[in-house]
Protein backbone atom coordinates (compact mmCIF):
# COMPACT_ATOMS: atom_id res chain seq x y z
CA UNK A 1 0.00 0.00 0.00
CA UNK A 2 1.63 3.06 -1.39
CA UNK A 3 0.53 6.35 1.24
CA UNK A 4 1.51 10.15 1.18
CA UNK A 5 1.93 11.72 4.12
CA UNK A 6 1.66 15.05 5.07
CA UNK A 7 5.44 15.95 3.95
CA UNK A 8 4.54 16.77 0.43
CA UNK A 9 7.02 14.92 -1.23
CA UNK A 10 7.64 12.15 1.13
CA UNK A 11 5.52 8.69 0.95
CA UNK A 12 4.94 5.54 2.62
CA UNK A 13 5.20 1.88 1.21
CA UNK A 14 3.71 -0.47 3.93
CA UNK A 15 5.36 -4.27 3.69
CA UNK A 16 4.33 -7.23 4.57
CA UNK A 17 5.37 -7.19 7.89
CA UNK A 18 4.17 -4.16 8.74
CA UNK A 19 7.21 -2.24 8.11
CA UNK A 20 7.09 1.51 6.32
CA UNK A 21 9.25 2.23 3.20
CA UNK A 22 9.79 5.78 2.99
CA UNK A 23 10.81 7.17 0.01
CA UNK A 24 10.76 10.49 -1.72
CA UNK A 25 9.64 12.15 -5.02
CA UNK A 26 9.98 14.55 -7.49
CA UNK A 27 8.10 15.59 -10.52
CA UNK A 28 4.53 14.66 -11.72
CA UNK A 29 2.92 11.47 -11.48
CA UNK A 30 1.73 11.23 -14.87
CA UNK A 31 5.53 11.87 -15.54
CA UNK A 32 6.28 8.89 -18.64
CA UNK A 33 9.50 7.97 -17.01
CA UNK A 34 10.21 7.07 -13.28
CA UNK A 35 14.10 6.81 -12.23
CA UNK A 36 14.14 5.20 -8.73
CA UNK A 37 17.03 5.44 -6.76
CA UNK A 38 18.51 3.70 -3.60
CA UNK A 39 21.11 5.22 -1.53
CA UNK A 40 24.91 3.85 -0.12
CA UNK A 41 25.10 2.68 3.16
CA UNK A 42 25.75 5.26 5.34
CA UNK A 43 23.61 8.01 3.65
CA UNK A 44 19.58 8.13 2.91
CA UNK A 45 17.15 9.50 0.67
CA UNK A 46 17.80 13.04 0.85
CA UNK A 47 21.11 13.12 -0.28
CA UNK A 48 19.91 12.55 -4.00
CA UNK A 49 17.28 15.59 -3.30
CA UNK A 50 19.85 17.63 -5.71
CA UNK A 51 19.39 15.18 -8.21
CA UNK A 52 15.60 14.98 -8.10
CA UNK A 53 15.00 18.49 -7.94
CA UNK A 54 17.04 19.23 -11.20
CA UNK A 55 16.06 16.44 -13.17
CA UNK A 56 12.49 17.30 -12.15
CA UNK A 57 12.82 20.79 -13.59
CA UNK A 58 14.99 19.71 -16.35
CA UNK A 59 12.28 17.27 -18.37
CA UNK A 60 8.55 17.36 -16.89
CA UNK A 61 8.13 14.04 -18.86
CA UNK A 62 10.58 12.13 -16.37
CA UNK A 63 10.02 12.08 -12.20
CA UNK A 64 12.10 11.17 -9.49
CA UNK A 65 11.95 9.36 -6.85
CA UNK A 66 14.68 7.95 -3.54
CA UNK A 67 13.68 5.47 -1.42
CA UNK A 68 15.42 4.87 2.05
CA UNK A 69 16.69 1.41 2.82
CA UNK A 70 15.40 -0.37 5.46
CA UNK A 71 17.08 0.87 8.58
CA UNK A 72 18.42 3.84 7.12
CA UNK A 73 16.91 7.78 6.35
CA UNK A 74 13.40 8.13 7.50
CA UNK A 75 12.76 4.61 8.44
CA UNK A 76 12.18 3.03 11.66
CA UNK A 77 14.81 1.12 13.58
CA UNK A 78 17.89 3.09 11.85
CA UNK A 79 20.97 1.78 11.52
CA UNK A 80 19.55 -2.14 11.71
CA UNK A 81 18.93 -4.83 8.97
CA UNK A 82 17.89 -7.87 10.06
CA UNK A 83 19.10 -9.82 6.54
CA UNK A 84 19.79 -8.61 3.26
CA UNK A 85 16.99 -10.98 1.56
CA UNK A 86 14.59 -8.35 3.29
CA UNK A 87 15.70 -5.55 2.27
CA UNK A 88 16.14 -6.49 -1.19
CA UNK A 89 12.81 -7.32 -1.22
CA UNK A 90 11.10 -4.38 0.36
CA UNK A 91 12.61 -2.60 -2.83
CA UNK A 92 10.88 -5.14 -5.15
CA UNK A 93 7.59 -5.22 -3.75
CA UNK A 94 8.11 -1.44 -3.73
CA UNK A 95 8.55 -1.36 -7.69
CA UNK A 96 6.31 -3.81 -7.98
CA UNK A 97 3.35 -1.73 -6.43
CA UNK A 98 4.62 1.50 -8.32
CA UNK A 99 4.51 -0.26 -11.20
CA UNK A 100 0.67 -1.51 -10.67
CA UNK A 101 0.00 2.35 -9.87
CA UNK A 102 1.38 3.67 -12.87
CA UNK A 103 1.09 1.06 -15.31
CA UNK A 104 2.01 3.00 -18.11
CA UNK A 105 5.19 4.65 -16.83
CA UNK A 106 8.65 2.99 -17.42
CA UNK A 107 10.52 3.13 -14.22
CA UNK A 108 14.24 2.88 -14.76
CA UNK A 109 16.17 1.57 -11.24
CA UNK A 110 18.59 3.40 -9.80
CA UNK A 111 21.40 3.02 -7.87
CA UNK A 112 24.35 5.07 -5.72
CA UNK A 113 27.63 3.44 -4.22
CA UNK A 114 26.61 0.46 -2.35
CA UNK A 115 22.43 1.23 -3.81
CA UNK A 116 24.18 0.36 -7.15
CA UNK A 117 24.65 -3.93 -5.61
CA UNK A 118 20.96 -3.39 -4.01
CA UNK A 119 19.47 -2.29 -7.21
CA UNK A 120 21.64 -5.24 -8.87
CA UNK A 121 20.16 -7.94 -7.16
CA UNK A 122 16.42 -6.46 -7.30
CA UNK A 123 16.88 -5.99 -11.08
CA UNK A 124 17.99 -9.87 -11.39
CA UNK A 125 15.02 -10.57 -9.17
CA UNK A 126 12.61 -8.51 -11.65
CA UNK A 127 14.39 -9.73 -14.93
CA UNK A 128 10.99 -11.84 -15.89
CA UNK A 129 8.60 -9.66 -14.42
CA UNK A 130 8.33 -6.42 -16.90
CA UNK A 131 8.57 -4.27 -14.31
CA UNK A 132 11.94 -1.93 -14.90
CA UNK A 133 13.26 -0.41 -18.14
CA UNK A 134 17.04 -0.41 -17.46
CA UNK A 135 19.12 -0.13 -14.50
CA UNK A 136 21.39 2.74 -14.08
CA UNK A 137 24.34 3.04 -11.44
CA UNK A 138 26.25 5.90 -9.99
CA UNK A 139 29.73 5.28 -8.58
CA UNK A 140 29.00 1.99 -7.97
CA UNK A 141 30.46 0.00 -5.19
CA UNK A 142 30.98 -3.23 -5.87
CA UNK A 143 34.55 -2.90 -5.07
CA UNK A 144 36.38 -0.84 -2.76
CA UNK A 145 39.59 0.70 -2.80
CA UNK A 146 42.08 -1.19 -0.27
CA UNK A 147 42.28 1.99 2.11
CA UNK A 148 38.47 1.99 2.58
CA UNK A 149 38.16 -2.15 2.68
CA UNK A 150 41.10 -1.86 5.89
CA UNK A 151 39.40 0.91 7.20
CA UNK A 152 35.82 -0.88 7.23
CA UNK A 153 37.32 -4.37 8.40
CA UNK A 154 39.37 -2.71 11.35
CA UNK A 155 36.41 -1.08 12.66
CA UNK A 156 34.20 -4.00 12.39
CA UNK A 157 37.10 -6.17 14.07
CA UNK A 158 37.23 -3.51 16.94
CA UNK A 159 33.90 -3.43 17.85
CA UNK A 160 33.54 -7.14 18.29
CA UNK A 161 36.53 -7.11 20.03
CA UNK A 162 35.46 -4.90 22.83
CA UNK A 163 32.30 -6.33 23.47
CA UNK A 164 33.62 -10.42 23.77
CA UNK A 165 36.40 -8.36 25.68
CA UNK A 166 33.53 -7.30 28.39
CA UNK A 167 31.76 -9.84 27.98
CA UNK A 168 28.40 -7.83 26.81
CA UNK A 169 25.49 -9.45 25.48
CA UNK A 170 23.95 -6.38 22.66
CA UNK A 171 20.33 -6.46 21.85
CA UNK A 172 20.25 -7.69 17.66
CA UNK A 173 18.87 -4.64 17.29
CA UNK A 174 21.36 -2.01 18.72
CA UNK A 175 23.72 -0.47 16.47
CA UNK A 176 27.19 -0.59 18.21
CA UNK A 177 29.33 -0.74 15.04
CA UNK A 178 30.65 2.93 13.91
CA UNK A 179 30.42 3.20 10.18
CA UNK A 180 34.20 4.24 9.22
CA UNK A 181 33.19 7.30 6.89
CA UNK A 182 34.11 10.64 7.07
CA UNK A 183 32.51 13.32 5.31
CA UNK A 184 35.85 14.17 3.51
CA UNK A 185 35.28 10.88 1.83
CA UNK A 186 32.33 11.94 -0.51
CA UNK A 187 33.63 15.25 -1.48
CA UNK A 188 35.79 18.47 -0.71
CA UNK A 189 33.37 21.28 -1.36
CA UNK A 190 33.31 23.07 2.09
CA UNK A 191 29.43 23.65 1.64
CA UNK A 192 28.87 19.99 1.01
CA UNK A 193 30.83 19.20 3.56
CA UNK A 194 29.39 21.00 6.29
CA UNK A 195 25.85 19.51 5.21
CA UNK A 196 27.14 16.55 5.53
CA UNK A 197 28.35 16.97 9.01
CA UNK A 198 25.13 17.99 10.04
CA UNK A 199 23.21 15.43 8.79
CA UNK A 200 21.07 13.68 11.79
CA UNK A 201 19.69 11.18 9.41
CA UNK A 202 23.26 9.35 8.49
CA UNK A 203 24.12 6.51 10.08
CA UNK A 204 26.67 6.84 12.31
CA UNK A 205 26.48 3.00 13.90
CA UNK A 206 24.97 0.12 12.75
CA UNK A 207 24.60 -3.60 13.86
CA UNK A 208 26.11 -6.92 13.31
CA UNK A 209 22.39 -7.87 11.38
CA UNK A 210 23.57 -5.21 9.40
CA UNK A 211 27.09 -5.45 8.42
CA UNK A 212 26.20 -9.01 7.59
CA UNK A 213 23.29 -8.09 5.38
CA UNK A 214 25.61 -5.72 3.71
CA UNK A 215 27.96 -8.41 2.82
CA UNK A 216 25.11 -10.51 1.97
CA UNK A 217 24.09 -8.05 -0.79
CA UNK A 218 27.46 -7.30 -2.22
CA UNK A 219 28.31 -11.17 -3.04
CA UNK A 220 24.96 -11.70 -4.17
CA UNK A 221 25.04 -8.56 -6.58
CA UNK A 222 28.07 -10.25 -8.37
CA UNK A 223 26.33 -13.67 -8.87
CA UNK A 224 23.08 -11.73 -10.23
CA UNK A 225 24.50 -9.09 -12.02
CA UNK A 226 25.22 -11.87 -14.76
CA UNK A 227 21.11 -12.91 -14.70
CA UNK A 228 20.08 -8.98 -16.23
CA UNK A 229 19.22 -10.42 -19.22
CA UNK A 230 18.98 -7.96 -21.72
CA UNK A 231 18.12 -5.48 -19.44
CA UNK A 232 19.76 -1.76 -20.65
CA UNK A 233 23.12 -0.92 -18.02
CA UNK A 234 24.58 2.57 -17.78
CA UNK A 235 27.37 3.50 -15.09
CA UNK A 236 28.88 6.87 -13.97
CA UNK A 237 32.17 6.92 -12.11
CA UNK A 238 33.23 9.77 -10.20
CA UNK A 239 37.32 10.29 -11.23
CA UNK A 240 37.80 11.42 -7.67
CA UNK A 241 36.60 8.80 -5.71
CA UNK A 242 38.09 8.01 -2.60
CA UNK A 243 36.09 5.02 -2.51
CA UNK A 244 35.43 3.07 -5.36
CA UNK A 245 37.98 1.02 -7.20
CA UNK A 246 36.56 2.16 -10.00
CA UNK A 247 39.11 0.10 -12.72
CA UNK A 248 37.88 -3.07 -11.14
CA UNK A 249 34.63 -1.89 -10.87
CA UNK A 250 34.76 -0.82 -14.65
CA UNK A 251 36.12 -4.25 -16.02
CA UNK A 252 33.48 -6.55 -13.59
CA UNK A 253 30.75 -4.40 -15.79
CA UNK A 254 31.76 -5.00 -18.86
CA UNK A 255 30.84 -8.53 -19.04
CA UNK A 256 27.19 -7.26 -20.32
CA UNK A 257 25.78 -6.79 -23.45
CA UNK A 258 24.30 -3.36 -23.17
CA UNK A 259 26.59 -1.53 -21.09
CA UNK A 260 27.67 2.10 -21.68
CA UNK A 261 30.03 3.97 -18.95
CA UNK A 262 30.80 7.83 -17.94
CA UNK A 263 33.06 9.62 -16.19
CA UNK A 264 32.68 12.53 -14.42
CA UNK A 265 35.35 14.83 -12.85
CA UNK A 266 33.89 14.83 -8.75
CA UNK A 267 33.98 12.91 -5.76
CA UNK A 268 32.35 10.35 -4.23
CA UNK A 269 29.41 12.40 -3.82
CA UNK A 270 29.17 13.23 -7.85
CA UNK A 271 25.07 14.01 -7.17
CA UNK A 272 27.06 17.26 -4.71
CA UNK A 273 29.51 18.00 -6.77
CA UNK A 274 28.28 17.87 -10.24
CA UNK A 275 24.26 17.72 -10.29
CA UNK A 276 23.76 19.37 -13.33
CA UNK A 277 26.13 17.26 -15.09
CA UNK A 278 24.91 13.56 -13.24
CA UNK A 279 21.78 15.11 -14.31
CA UNK A 280 22.18 15.60 -18.04
CA UNK A 281 23.52 12.07 -18.00
CA UNK A 282 20.18 10.50 -16.34
CA UNK A 283 18.17 12.74 -18.53
CA UNK A 284 20.01 11.48 -21.16
CA UNK A 285 20.13 7.69 -20.73
CA UNK A 286 16.26 8.23 -20.34
CA UNK A 287 16.12 9.90 -23.32
CA UNK A 288 17.81 7.19 -25.45
CA UNK A 289 15.74 4.29 -24.33
CA UNK A 290 13.33 5.43 -24.99
CA UNK A 291 14.13 5.41 -28.80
Amino acid sequence: MIVQTTLEDVHTFEQPDGYLTHYRIWGAESAADLVVMLHGGMSHSGWQAPLGVRLAELDADVAFAAVDLRGSGLNAVRGHIPNGELAVADIALLLRSLKQSRPNTRIHLAGWCFGAQVATVVAAGLADRDVLASLLMVCPGFFFNDRYSDILDRAIDAALDVVEELGITVEPARPFIQVPMRPVDFTDSAEWLAVIGDDKLKLSHVTVGTIDAWEEIAVKSETDYGQLGELPVRAVFATQDKLVDNDRVRTFLESHPDLETHDLDAGHAVQFEQTEALTRLVAGFVAELKR
